[in-house]
């Protein structure tokens, strides 16, 4: 069994700074090829990380309080949550692409990924070890 399948809220945002770190080089090494605004892509992409970390520990926590609740009293609860983190999402990307421009709109859309991405890769990172082999 995977890190991931065992304590998922602890090593998913590892990964993400392991799999952002190694992304930010392949940021500056299209840019510097490209002659884009590096620090604009840098800055737009890690606003990304941050607001999908942000959003992935909303996640966690509302999850929690509404298990802990009521069907009702959960269902609101959810209701705002989901609002909050859609309007985080909203804000970050408005705000980039407002202040910073597309290159670095498209580089904030792959930072609001990386936890799906970090989830997705999971058999990449433990190269298939740890399974129940028979």
């Amino acid at each position: 069994m995977s890190q991931l399948q065992n304590d998922p809220i602890r090593v998913i945002p590892k990964r993400v700074l392991q799999l952002a770190l190694v992304i930010t080089f392949l940021i500056v090494v299209i840019a510097m090829a490209v002659n884009l605004p590096m620090l604009k892509m840098l800055v737009g992409y890690w606003l990304g990380v941050i607001a999908n970390l942000i959003n992935f520990r909303l996640i966690v926590i509302g999850t929690k309080n509404a298990l802990e609740q009521q069907e009702k009293g959960a269902k609101s609860m959810m209701k705002t949550n989901l609002l909050l983190r859609l309007v985080i999402y909203a804000g970050v990307l408005v705000g980039v692409v407002l202040l910073l421009g597309t290159e670095s709109f498209i580089t904030t859309l792959i930072g609001i990924s990386m936890v799906r991405f970090a989830i997705q890769t999971d058999g990449f990172f433990t190269f298939g070890y740890g399974k129940n082999k028979k």
